[in-house]
């Protein structure tokens, strides 16, 4: 190798790159979020923009059948079951949207603590885990 070969080769070298922060790990004893509001049983009233549910295609009246292999009646059921799973869960939500029914894949968010503040759901009971 000739030295004008050996310096065209050392000048060729790649840019030095910055490091990538690791990926924050949710807190292990956080609770999953999906970031819907239900209406009346399991309907969907609300998506918010940007959360699990509205990254996977679910949208306002869709009738939430099944999260996972659990099977929902009520409000109080859809919270307490989809709390039950760990932010960065995925879930299979399974709804109702017309007459056909689909199956989406939800990456859980972390539950916001304000959404368990007493008073803040009247009549509806705050979803504990044990």
């Amino acid at each position: 190798m000739t030295a004008f070969t050996a310096i065209l080769l050392g000048s060729l070298s790649l840019p030095a790159l910055a490091p990538v922060p690791p990926e924050l790990r949710p807190d292990p004893l956080a609770r999953g979020y999906v970031g819907v509001t239900l209406g009346e049983g399991v309907i969907i009233q609300s998506v918010e923009p940007n959360k699990p549910a509205a990254k996977a295609g679910l949208r306002s009246g869709d009738v939430i059948v099944r999260v996972g292999t659990f099977s929902p009646a009520t409000y109080s059921d859809a919270v307490q079951h989809i709390c039950s799973f760990r932010p960065g869960a995925v879930v299979e939500v399974e709804v109702q949207r017309g007459s056909e029914r689909k199956v989406f894949k939800v990456k859980l968010d972390c539950r916001p603590p304000e959404l368990d503040s007493p008073g803040r759901y009247p009549g509806q009971p705050i979803p504990i885990n044990d």
